[in-house]
């Protein structure tokens, strides 16, 4: 059985990373031959384009941002390199690269099956509105299988809606990766679609483990992911958390000069994917807005808080899993003190609650790859 997946496989974000390095691992260990489909349509090709982003800026007449472009630009083209050669080592992609449903369409007949997903894949600020994350291109719809796709919308606009109509319909073997995802295609397709999880929770602790380095490195830190300006201070205000001297190991796009001064901060910007793992496992505390750090935490049993933003369509996959693994009582709240935070978590009944969807978005990819 060989088998095509097309998500985001190159972009500098370590979710994306993660997600397609283990959804090509897991469809392998069902016994699968799986190839990433090397495809970069001209909106993807420029969206982590730091030289095309000063542009706009400049143009647009945005200075300061056009002035946080350079400034991280060194920062981004660090990333870039650790990225992509974690890429080149760990995935099997296809020898030729798509820019477009047409030239896709030239895979038809070399494989069983074709799987997008997961990530925000239908979300069509982030594809450039790309039906080719869809499927289009796919002429036998019984070979068409979403795994753990994810729309990151509260809702699809207007003039969308009878393309997303047209193509979620011709999906054979249709799953999502939140409740809300369920609940859009529903009311676009009358469809049911499954409830599946994030393809990092089909790879193991110890499997994740198994790509790091081992560190002897005993310092206490904790690791703040965050994607808004203020959220560390927030929780920091919130809490009353006390540092007691500890470093905050910080992953932003809201960096300031302080950050980079500061003796307490260390700047983690430009980590490889593994790097990444490596500093969640060895974090005293993980504090994030992100859903593949709150996600990699949960998978390696370590202490956070999740950080909301107020996005409803991307709060959701966060809130989503919380709720599954009964831990909704980490979410950053007004109430929630440094005692709140201190707290263990309960990891044995959290895996328990856990490996029940676990085994279920197995279950599910097995019958969708293997089914006639």
């Amino acid at each position: 059985m060989k088998i095509a997946l097309l998500t985001f496989h190159n972009a500098i974000n370590y979710g994306a990373a993660l997600q397609v390095y283990a959804s090509q691992k897991a469809i392998q260990e069902l016994g699968a031959e799986c190839e990433v489909i090397d495809y970069v349509n001209e909106h993807r090709k420029n969206a982590y384009n730091m030289f095309e982003q000063a542009k706009k800026n400049l143009k647009e007449k945005k200075m300061i941002s056009f002035a946080k472009v350079l400034v991280g630009t060194p920062f981004m083209s660090s990333r870039r390199k650790k990225f992509l050669e974690f890429y080149n080592e760990n995935l099997e992609c296809t020898d030729k690269q798509f820019t477009n449903s047409k030239e896709a369409k030239a895979l038809n007949g070399l494989y069983d099956k074709f799987i997008v997903g997961s990530d925000q894949v239908w979300n069509y600020i982030n594809n450039g509105s790309d039906f080719s994350f869809l499927l289009n291109f796919v002429e036998d719809d019984n070979q068409k299988i979403s795994y753990s796709s994810s729309f990151g919308l509260a809702n699809i606009p207007d003039n969308l809606k009878d393309k997303y109509i047209e193509n979620l319909n011709k999906i054979k073997y249709l799953s999502t990766r939140e409740e809300y995802g369920v609940n859009l295609i529903n009311d676009l397709t009358g469809r049911k679609a499954e409830l599946v999880l994030d393809p990092v929770f089909l790879l193991d602790k110890n499997q994740w483990l198994s790509l790091c380095n081992k560190s002897n490195n005993k310092e206490k830190y904790i690791f703040a992911y965050t994607n808004r300006s203020g959220q560390w201070e927030e929780f920091l205000e919130r809490t009353s958390y006390p540092m007691n001297g500890k470093k905050v190991y910080k992953i932003s796009r809201h960096l300031t000069p302080k950050d980079f001064i500061s003796r307490q901060v260390k700047v983690s910007y430009s980590i490889s994917p593994v790097e990444f793992i490596e500093t969640i496992a060895n974090a005293e505390l993980v504090v994030s807005a992100s859903f593949h750090c709150i996600a990699m935490s949960i998978i390696l049993n370590k202490p956070f808080v999740a950080i909301l933003t107020g996005d409803c369509g991307k709060d959701e996959r966060v809130i989503n899993i919380l709720k599954i693994a009964g831990l909704e009582n980490r979410i950053l709240s007004p109430k929630m003190t440094a005692a709140d935070v201190v707290t263990p978590i309960d990891y044995q009944h959290v895996e328990e609650r856990v490996s029940k969807y676990i085994n279920r978005s197995k279950d599910f990819l097995k019958q969708a790859i293997f089914s006639n």
